[in-house]
């Protein structure tokens, strides 16, 4: 049932990160405790989204999440509609550096910030779907 309807559901996880990445972009430049997510010191959005590690090089990491989840969706579509093995290695290709820079971003969280932003895990859990119904749609005969 769900490998049947995989691909609406590569589309629904693309379209949580857009989101994600929307309002972390948002928050990025919003005022210092504007963010809703900002539970206790634990879990704290700004701690993260203003951190030292909230940019590359002046660019907001939630931009380059917005770029790669546009990216990866305009590769789905074009998947979809194409059926081409080496569009469906390079969706997955994108989807596998999203999460692995997903994960690196994870890292500083637990390890470095000592803070967990929860628009960040939520793009973390829609990356994984993400590859994960990459896999499935990439696999349809």
């Amino acid at each position: 049932m769900i490998r049947k309807h995989a691909y609406y559901l590569l589309l629904f996880f693309v379209a949580a990160g857009i989101l994600a990445s929307l309002y972390g972009l948002k928050q990025h430049y919003a005022a210092v405790g504007a963010s809703a997510c900002n539970v206790n010191r634990t879990f704290n959005c700004d701690l993260v989204n203003k951190s030292a590690y909230a940019e590359i090089y002046g660019f907001p990491v939630a931009g380059v999440g917005l770029i790669g989840y546009l990216m990866i969706g305009a590769v789905a579509l074009f998947y979809r509609k194409e059926k081409d093995p080496s569009i469906g290695k390079a969706l997955l290709v994108l989807a596998a550096g999203g999460l692995l820079f997903s994960l690196y971003l994870t890292y500083l969280e637990a390890f470095v910030i000592l803070a967990w932003c929860l628009i960040c895990l939520a793009s973390l859990a829609s990356i994984i779907g993400i590859l994960a119904t990459g896999f499935m749609v990439t696999q349809e005969k």
